[in-house]
């Protein structure tokens, strides 16, 4: 039973290390490819064979192409599987945060509420994902940015600023639908260009009216939306979009040093924000169609949604929650682009400050503006 990734030269835990993309140990020196891993293990601990001779060997080469093809139409079965005994699923009790890790991340608190006390359950079954875009930031570029973001905030508290507020930052998988839909635009409408000519005082306006009919088959993919409802769903909007060009079938070799949470909203939960973005887009497009024309008023719209699937995912996201004076505010980082988002809380000490220096400097004005003016009365 592996209760860790272990390094297959001295044993001792790995961790995904953003920076190189690989599974690193801090004691050898050893680097994994996180997605060849059980190969090299493999290799590193087979016993030694029989020498084969060459004569005898026939090299077939291997069809990269046509299995990297086949895996994306696969069902979810034949990807990369994760071994249960390598996670512990969290709980929080002060605010019901589930979150999935490795057993040797190094976080002990709950990145929501930032609560210490959690217990162990697994994750399993369902809750597998089916793809995941690795971080390619780490820990230390993500303190950065956020103290770099702190600086534009002039009434920032100090302690939100702080060492220790800055150790929970906390690098997260957060569970993801990405949904794939097929919208069929159909419209029609009457349009309207104006012209107008001027000549000495007089103004002639001629309006020239159409019937258009806009149609189209526009495929929107990989719309996300985060199945988390302890995340701020507008501060998940903030820091997207994530590049689906690194998006990978899910392996939970590039998991250990970094939390997982699990979804507490499925499809069904997220199927009508879904179809109202796309809305959204698809009036932009609209507008786009017909914006050569000085009015468009729609008589018939029957456009309708063709098709709609969703895709489980994990993307990477650096958060952090802090309290302050009773309220919660929350900083994210997308692990994968570097964006950032997020509400600072404001000093109440600093604002009192600033005002008193304020009237200070206010009543120095005054009196010597006033000072002034009685010398002038003397003289």
């Amino acid at each position: 039973m592996a209760d860790t990734i272990k390094c297959p030269n001295c044993s001792a835990n790995l961790f995904f290390e953003p920076a190189s993309g690989k599974l690193e140990c801090a004691y050898c020196g050893g680097s994994f490819d996180p997605s060849v891993f059980e190969k090299v293990v493999d290799e590193l601990t087979a016993e030694p064979k029989e020498k084969v001779s060459e004569a005898s060997v026939s090299e077939t080469p291997e069809p990269e192409t046509a299995v990297a093809e086949e895996a994306r139409e696969t069902d979810e079965d034949n990807f990369v599987t994760e071994d249960a005994e390598d996670t512990q699923q969290f709980v929080c009790k002060s605010c019901g945060g589930t979150i999935v890790s490795s057993l040797n991340t190094s976080a002990s608190f709950c990145p929501f509420c930032g609560s210490p006390a959690l217990i162990g359950e697994r994750l399993t079954g369902e809750f597998k994902p089916k793809f995941l875009i690795p971080f390619k930031y780490s820990k230390e570029d993500a303190e950065n940015a956020f103290l770099k973001w702190c600086k534009g905030g002039r009434w920032t508290p100090v302690k939100f600023v702080s060492k220790s507020n800055i150790e929970k930052l906390t690098g997260i998988y957060v569970p993801f639908w990405l949904f794939d839909i097929d919208y069929q635009l159909d419209v029609t409408s009457e349009c309207r260009t104006d012209s107008v000519v001027h000549s000495g005082n007089k103004t002639t306006t001629t309006m020239r009216y159409y019937n258009v009919n806009n149609k189209g088959m526009y495929m929107w993919r990989k719309i996300p939306f985060d199945g988390e409802t302890r995340l701020d769903d507008s501060l998940m909007e903030a820091i997207e979009p994530f590049n689906y060009d690194q998006l990978i079938p899910y392996d939970y070799n590039y998991l250990p040093g970094f939390f997982a949470d699990k979804y507490d909203q499925d499809v069904e939960a997220l199927k009508d924000r879904a179809i109202k973005r796309v809305k959204n887009y698809q009036s932009v497009k609209f507008k786009e169609l017909t914006r050569k024309y000085d009015k468009v008023t729609v008589k018939e719209d029957r456009s309708k949604i063709m098709n709609m699937a969703a895709h489980y995912a994990l993307l990477p996201v650096w958060f952090m929650n802090y309290k302050y004076l009773g309220r919660n505010y929350a900083f994210a980082m997308n692990g994968q682009t570097g964006e950032v988002a997020g509400i600072r809380p404001v000093s109440i000490v600093k604002r009192i400050v600033f005002f008193m220096i304020l009237l200070t400097v206010l009543a120095a004005i005054v009196r010597l503006g006033l000072g002034m003016y009685l010398l002038e009365e003397v003289g």
